[in-house]
């Protein structure tokens, strides 16, 4: 083989997948389970991952008294704590990022409609995104001459989405105030923010393990890290 060949080869095995993949996607569901699989990978031997997924879209498929109307923007619909999402995740691959439930309108039983999502990442460090349990409900929309605001079904959901993926070098995610250290003022914001918070999605400070209620383990997070953050 040519020296050529032989250098090239190994800087291609050098390089490798990289510490940032990002991705625009879209699912459509009448209410089938569906997934999305990225068509690249990021590095699967890192020590901590992060993933911000953010809906960039929304639209429903809807019927009236037989008659087929859409698709409709109703991104208005969706909650705020829905919108984006961010969540950390100790590596190596494989590795998942947890359920969340989306549900709108909120307070409302049954809902127009709700579903759970949910991101992973296999041994080689491919995303798949999951959308499960999809309910299509009625919701009040206006359809336009001769019915004007009238009840609809729900038949289809489409979401359109930007994920993003970062394999992050040493985290300090404790120093909550972000003063290179983690200290009482990082213990005393926790007890802050003590008890739930199910829709919060890993946004509320000292839910470090992003499973919705700052509690004891979330304490031990900061008893364990106690002292300057890694460099």
């Amino acid at each position: 083989m040519e020296l050529f060949s032989i250098l090239l080869l190994s800087g291609c095995a050098l390089i490798g997948p990289p510490d940032h993949g990002e991705w625009n996607f879209s699912i459509t569901s009448s209410g089938v389970d569906q997934t999305w699989t990225a068509p690249d990978s990021v590095r699967a031997d890192g020590e901590h991952y992060e993933i911000l997924y953010t809906i960039t879209g929304a639209t429903v498929m809807v019927s009236y008294i037989g008659i087929d109307f859409g698709p409709i923007d109703v991104m208005d619909m969706i909650p705020d704590y829905a919108i984006q999402t961010w969540r950390p995740e100790d590596g190596p691959c494989p590795l998942d990022f947890g359920w969340t439930e989306v549900i709108t309108p909120e307070g409302q039983d049954p809902p127009s409609m709700r579903y759970d999502w949910m991101v992973d990442l296999n041994a080689k460090g491919f995303p798949t995104f999951y959308m499960s349990n999809l309910f299509l409900g009625e919701a009040e929309y206006n359809v336009g001459w001769p019915w004007g605001i009238v009840t609809v079904q729900l038949e289809s959901g489409t979401v359109a989405a930007n994920l993003k993926i970062d394999i992050i070098q040493n985290p300090c995610y404790e120093d909550i105030d972000e003063n290179g250290v983690v200290d009482v003022v990082d213990l005393l914001a926790v007890i802050g923010n003590w008890g739930a918070c199910p829709d919060c999605n890993g946004a509320i400070l000292g839910d470090f393990n992003s499973d919705g209620v700052v509690d004891v383990t979330d304490l031990l997070r900061v008893v364990g890290a106690w002292g300057p953050c890694p460099v």
